[in-house]
Parts: C-alpha cells; structure tokens; sequence
C-alpha cells in the first residue's frame, strides 16, 4: 500500500505511559501508532543502515509494517484467544476504512499474507529450511524465510510471481529489518495487549461477518436485519456474533480432537483381525460420521475435511486389499460407496440443508422457511431438487412451499421488499401466483 498518506497524518503521537484498558480504545491507540510517522514501533519499520532501491522500498516497508501488525494480533490472541483476535483485527480494519475508504481490505490482506507465511514456515520441514555451510546444516532464520515468501507473493514487490529469483541482497535486507521489526515492537505490544482486562465484544461497534461462516454465524448472519424473521430476531449484536464463532470454532476443534484418536487407532494396527470386518466398518462408519459433523458445522474447514477423506482411503484401501480375491464382494462394496457418495451429495448440497440434519441445529423449526428463503436462487434450487430425490422428505418440501407463501404474503403486507422472492417461490413450486 502507499504509505505516504499515513506519514501525513497529524494525529497526536500517543504515549506509552498508560495504555488502554479496552479492547476498542487500544485498536484506536493502534491505528494511531500506525498513522504516525514518527511512532513507535512502526516509525523505525527499517533496521539501522539498510537501504533499498525505490521500486523496493514500499514493498519492504509493508512487509515490515505488516508483521509488526500481525504481531500484535498473535500477540492478543495468546491472551484473549484467536476468535477474539480475528474480532479485533476485522475492527481495527474498519477503523481503518474511516481513515481513508478501502485501506481496511489493504491492511487485512496484508495481515493475512503475514499469517499465511508463518504458518507455511511452520509446515516446512526443517531440512527444507537449512543450508550445508562447512559440511554443517544450518537453518535459515524465520525471518529469511518470510522476507522471500513476502518479495514472491506481494503484487507491488518487483520480484512477485517469479519462479527464478536473484534478490539482489533485498532478501537478507528484508529478513534484517524483520528481526528489528520484532524487537521494536514486542516490548511496546505486549505491555500494550497485557493492559486489556478482558476481551468484551460488546466494546466493538461493528463486525465484518466471514467470509465462510460456521453453522452458527450463518444463521445470525441470515437472521441480520432480515424482515422474513421477526423483528427482535433481526438484532444481531457484537456479542452474538463472537458467541457463535466461539461455538463454531470448538465444533471443528472437536473433530480435530476425534479425528487424531481415530487416527492413533488405525495407524496403531499391527495387523487385521481374522474377523476384520467389525474393525474396518466401524472405523468407516466414524470417519464418515465426522465428516457429516464437518459438513454441519461448516466455516473454513476444507482441510479437515481433506484429512479425514486420506484417513477413510486408507482404511477402504486396506478393506479393498482384504477382498481382492473375491470380485462379487469388491463389486458390492464400490456400489456401496458410490451410493453413499450421491446421497451425501444430495443431502447436503447447502448450508441450509447441512444445518437442518444436526442435532445441534442453530435454525430454530420456526425459522425453517425464512433461513431457506434468505438463501440465493441457486441455492434454493439445489435443496429442492434434493428434497424432492428423496421420497421420505417430500413432505417437508410441501410443508416449506406452503408455509413460505404465507411468510411472503405477510412481510409483503407489511410494506417489506424482498430480493429476487418471486424467482425464489418460483423455485419452490406449486401455489406461487
């Protein structure tokens, strides 16, 4: 981003002395230090004697910046917990919108590429990030490792996309001022995040929703404002939504618990059981009930959901293996699984549809319709032709069309419009008008 306007900004330089109690005020003292030019931590963003070329420098200043900010985050999550930090940074770029429009999607990008690069770091294994020097290995620092990954991913660096690099040094320069980057902050952050007494998320005035939201998000996010769903069902407060998140991130933190331990179970086989069939059908049966509770609780889960698919191949691997020698029985198994496959597919094709089958469901029975009414066209056309290709859920197609043309007919009365309504009762069926 272009830093100019924020070295302008005459905001008085905050003081360190007493830092804020409260998690809005201290975003608020935040974006203040940022704006500074002269602040600290930011205001030194380069180490001593580095200097880069012009086309450099930006590029440079913004990975800097961009990991200070994101120290600041990781740093309050350590405290408060990451659903609280993921509140506070979607605040603080907000608070940033205010400033100047649009920079809050710039700096939460910048966070994100930050985040995006530790935890590939984190991934990396660490022969992968070492040298041979003197017949001895040496591990590349954390913050080489980030100055590379930020010059190749960055859209204003110079050197992003490229496959062949020379850096020309602005790797080492940008991992020197990285480091320094840390120690300017640290002793200014931690204090600063230590002095907020409790994460309150009535504190924060607004919230950006998800971009993919758990079960229980999604419902609050539907809910919002909604004429479909009752007037007090329609307030929606910070405080609901940081509730919902909580719950939606133990949902997944529970299947990652259940999947580890069926995952000890399997790879602790030394070898199958004479009856081996009881064995591997229950494991099947587990790991396809997680990845039902996957499909239900929704959010960002893609790579749980693909850990749970390697676990099941290799189990259905091993049970394939044990049939080899008899081919009726590997036929009947491969239909078998390709009937589950379809009628997973169809029985939860939406979000709507997912949520209604848990036992935990976030959409109350008489917020059925209105939560299927407040999904897109397509959607809408997705779960009807699921609820039709099931014979034991006809009814409930018939008892949703019927209930949803009253629910239209008398928010309509009430002087309500409603987004692309007809095509979505023109979808439902029979009785539109």
């Amino acid at each position: 981003m272009d830093w100019k306007f924020w070295n302008k900004a005459s905001t008085p330089a905050p003081g360190t002395s007493e830092w804020p109690t409260d998690t809005y005020e201290a975003l608020r003292r935040l974006l203040g230090m940022l704006m500074r030019a002269d602040t600290p931590p930011f205001s030194s963003w380069n180490a001593p004697g580095v200097v880069f070329a012009p086309n450099v420098e930006n590029p440079a200043q913004s990975a800097t910046k961009g990991y200070q900010l994101a120290l600041w985050f990781w740093v309050f999550a350590e405290k408060h917990g990451v659903v609280a930090a993921r509140m506070a940074r979607d605040t603080f770029c907000l608070l940033a919108d205010e400033v100047q429009p649009s920079t809050g999607d710039v700096l939460d990008n910048l966070i994100e590429l930050e985040n995006r690069l530790i935890q590939s770091f984190d991934a990396t294994p660490i022969e992968q990030r070492s040298f041979v020097q003197s017949g001895q290995a040496v591990e590349l620092p954390m913050e080489f490792f980030l100055a590379t990954g930020f010059l190749l991913q960055a859209p204003d660096s110079p050197y992003y996309g490229r496959s062949s690099v020379d850096f020309e040094g602005n790797d080492i320069k940008l991992a020197s001022c990285l480091r320094s980057a840390t120690e300017q902050a640290l002793p200014l952050f931690k204090p600063m995040v230590q002095a907020i007494e409790g994460f309150d998320a009535r504190a924060l005035p607004r919230w950006k929703w998800s971009a993919s939201p758990g079960a229980m998000e999604r419902h609050l996010q539907r809910r919002y404002n909604n004429p479909l769903f009752p007037l007090h069902r329609q307030v929606v407060t910070s405080s609901d939504v940081y509730e919902a998140r909580v719950a939606d991130y133990q949902a997944l933190a529970d299947i990652r618990v259940e999947l580890a331990e069926l995952a000890r179970e399997f790879y602790g086989l030394t070898e199958l059981p004479v009856d081996w069939h009881p064995l591997l059908n229950g494991l099947r049966e587990r790991l396809d009930k997680l990845e039902e509770y996957r499909l239900m609780a929704g959010g960002e889960n893609e790579s749980l959901g693909g850990a749970i698919a390697e676990l099941r191949d290799k189990v259905m691997e091993i049970w394939r293996s044990a049939l080899h020698n008899n081919a009726h029985q590997l036929a009947t198994l491969e239909e078998a699984e390709t009937v589950q496959r379809e009628r997973r597919a169809a029985l939860y094709a939406t979000d709507w549809m997912r949520q209604l089958r848990s036992h935990a469901s976030p959409i109350p029975p008489q917020e059925v319709v209105a939560a299927l009414l407040s999904d897109t066209p397509t959607e809408i056309e997705r779960a009807v032709a699921a609820l039709q290709a099931e014979s034991q859920l006809h009814s409930t197609l018939e008892n949703c069309r019927s209930y949803a043309h009253r629910l239209v007919a008398e928010v309509r009365a009430a002087g309500h419009t409603l987004p692309d309504i007809d095509e979505k009762l023109r979808i439902l069926g029979e009785n539109y008008h």
